[in-house]
């Protein structure tokens, strides 16, 4: 009897005993799940940010090396006006200089920087339009965002998207005027021909769960410092 009686106290796990150790693991597969996803969701927060930080800064680079190399040569509208090759509004920026690969040996081109609607992106984006800087053509310009040389085939390429705003500003003066920032750089608002010794730029992306404020970008034009060094008469022009 005692034999028997040992043999039914060992049968094993009661019903409530089982169910009970059933909900606990139930329990701790919820927490361990719910922090495997805590972790997933923090993992991919993190990644996004550092795309869009090294994004943002490959272009910050490569905007700094472009417009460095800003040319100043003497133009001519289709107005008949003679302007500087650096025509700077708030939002906008038209200027001469080579490609950014330097392919065509450095040859030079028309670039406008702006922010403007494109159909393939459905959405507004950062571009440089793009066209060959022909001295044997002359240049239309209303005063906005957009020029064309006559013949000219204009080319885009796009820098980035989910930009909201793009803010420029020219630091210089005109002849006998104090240096000072200007919110834009145009021929008709100098007193005389002048080109500015730095450019700030500012660009404010659109809010989103990876939105960094963009440091504003302040750069010395490299060749401003040849046109600042000579006076207007010994300044080169180009004959069209």
């Amino acid at each position: 009897m005692s034999r028997l009686h040992r043999a039914g106290k060992s049968r094993g796990f009661t019903l409530v005993e089982l169910q009970i150790a059933i909900v606990i693991m139930a329990m701790i597969s919820l927490l361990l799940l719910g922090a495997l996803r805590l972790t997933s969701q923090t993992w991919r927060s993190v990644t996004a940010r550092q795309d869009a930080a090294e994004k943002q800064f490959l272009l910050s680079q490569v905007l700094r090396r472009h417009l460095s190399a800003a040319h100043f040569e003497k133009i001519k509208l289709s107005s008949g006006e003679r302007v500087d090759s650096f025509l700077g509004g708030r939002d906008y920026l038209h200027y001469v200089a080579p490609f950014p690969r330097f392919f065509n040996d450095g040859e030079l081109y028309w670039w406008t920087l702006k922010i403007t609607w494109d159909e393939n992106y459905q959405q507004e984006v950062l571009v440089l339009d793009y066209q060959a800087f022909d001295p044997a053509l002359e240049l239309s310009w209303d005063g906005d965002s957009s020029i064309s040389s006559e013949g000219g085939v204009s080319q885009r390429l796009v820098l980035a998207a989910h930009i909201d705003a793009l803010t420029l500003a020219y630091f210089g003066a005109s002849e006998g005027e104090e240096v000072q920032w200007r919110d834009t750089w145009l021929a008709e608002q100098l007193s005389a021909p002048a080109v500015p010794q730095l450019l700030r730029l500012q660009m404010t992306p659109l809010e989103s769960d990876v939105y960094q404020v963009w440091p504003a970008m302040v750069l010395a034009l490299s060749h401003a410092v040849d046109a600042l060094g000579s006076d207007t008469e010994a300044t080169p022009e180009l004959q069209f």
